[in-house]
């Protein structure tokens, strides 16, 4: 372990533990520039003039072991071509995990079904495959889990239990490029795997996502969506179903491919970055890090992820801690609201026919979206002194909770 000093706290008016510099992300790289170069001095920005977005559709889908590809303008909407092409809509229902991102949930209410939060492991903070078996009911039409920051669901559970009650998997993978759990690829074995390449995603074009399948009639379908309802290579306005734009540029296209070229040795580094961070902090009794199951191949580290005991931290909120550990130098986040907590789920959840009062408690869920914090993935692509001076501030807040408590 490298030496670093105990300081006072930035807060207090002590210099940021912080002082090596963050890792860019979105990450610079000349080729992304010479790519988007090369696109720019053609007449083909269009993807389904270029080449760019359909090589990308298929190194993604086989760098996953899916069979079918189909990029999209974000992981919302690849989220709601699965659902659109598995036929969901008014009247159906759908089980996700009560902790994630908004867009989750959003995505199902968009086709006009009802998202059912069920609640998290404790631990892993994935969905809950007991609590899942519970919540699946007449109305139930699909399962949507969520590899919450990079930490695969358990598949295996989960896909035993989606077969036995006939309910196809739409996975949640914004987290996840490039994880594996038990053997399978996030996005390997279900019939969708929805992935975004948003600004702070693991791969990022600003926007954009992918839909993978494996199903080749679902995937046909969720393609003629994504394409205005139309097939690849029409020239008669042939719109064989509802659908929209949702079409990706080649300019993202070109980016992304670069991207990917470089995923799997990013994903080296923030493991190891992960597990020297997780060392490191592991004696702090008062911070509790995401457990990572014994079958976990790879972790994709979208987010380092922890609870916090705030009693301990000098009686410190949470919002407090966060607003210690950025005045440090570290980018620090507090967690997402349950997603039955988001101001606009319960009027939509009634307007959709439900009652929100009856939906099943979710206790681990409230827990983290309270207490948890997340740190952004660019720290575990810096340098070892680096890792070290994120646990130094989390130390040096610790040791001088009581002196920033007294100054909220």
């Amino acid at each position: 372990m490298l030496n670093v000093k105990p300081n006072i706290p930035a807060v207090l008016g002590g210099q940021p533990a912080v002082t090596e510099a963050l890792p860019a992300w979105p990450p610079n790289d000349p080729a992304q520039e010479a790519a988007l170069l090369a696109v720019a001095r053609t007449s083909q920005w269009w993807s389904k003039g270029g080449t760019e977005v359909s090589t990308l559709e298929n190194r993604f889908a086989a760098f996953h072991g899916a069979k079918f590809a189909t990029a999209c303008t974000n992981g919302t909407h690849a989220l709601e071509l699965a659902l659109r092409a598995l036929g969901v809509g008014p009247g159906d229902e759908v089980i996700v995990p009560a902790m994630t991102f908004v867009a989750t949930s959003m995505a199902v209410m968009l086709v006009g079904a009802l998202p059912v939060p069920v609640d998290v492991e404790q631990g892993t903070w994935c969905m809950d495959v007991d609590a899942c078996r519970q919540a699946i009911g007449p109305r139930t039409r699909a399962i949507m889990p969520v590899h919450f920051a990079g930490h695969m669901v358990d598949l295996h559970a989960l896909s035993a239990l989606a077969r036995s009650a006939g309910l196809p998997i739409i996975e949640d993978a914004a987290h996840a490029h490039g994880a594996v759990r038990g053997g399978i690829s996030a996005g390997g074995s279900s019939q969708f795997s929805a992935y975004s390449f948003q600004n702070f995603k693991l791969m990022t074009a600003g926007e954009g996502g992918m839909l993978l399948s494996n199903d080749e009639a679902l995937a046909e379908r969720a393609r003629l969506i994504a394409n205005c309802g139309r097939p690849e290579g029409d020239r008669s306005y042939n719109h064989k179903v509802l659908g929209s734009n949702m079409r990706m540029t080649e300019f993202q296209g070109a980016i992304l491919n670069v991207q990917l070229d470089r995923l799997e040795e990013r994903a080296d580094i923030r493991s190891r970055r992960a597990e020297q961070l997780r060392d490191a902090l592991r004696p702090m009794n008062n911070v509790h890090l995401q457990a990572v199951a014994s079958d976990v191949d790879r972790h994709s580290w979208y987010m380092v992820v922890m609870e916090v005991d705030a009693p301990s931290f000098g009686g410190m909120s949470r919002e407090k801690i966060v607003e210690a550990l950025v005045a440090e130098g570290v980018p620090a986040y507090r967690m997402y609201p349950r997603v039955n907590d988001v101001p606009h789920f319960a009027g939509d959840f009634a307007r959709l026919g439900g009652d929100p009062a009856a939906l099943p408690a979710t206790p681990v869920s409230k827990r983290l979206a309270e207490q948890g914090i997340w740190l952004h993935h660019r720290i575990l692509l810096g340098s070892e002194a680096l890792i070290e001076q994120v646990a130094a501030a989390f130390r040096n807040i610790a040791d001088h909770a009581e002196a920033i408590a007294a100054q909220s």
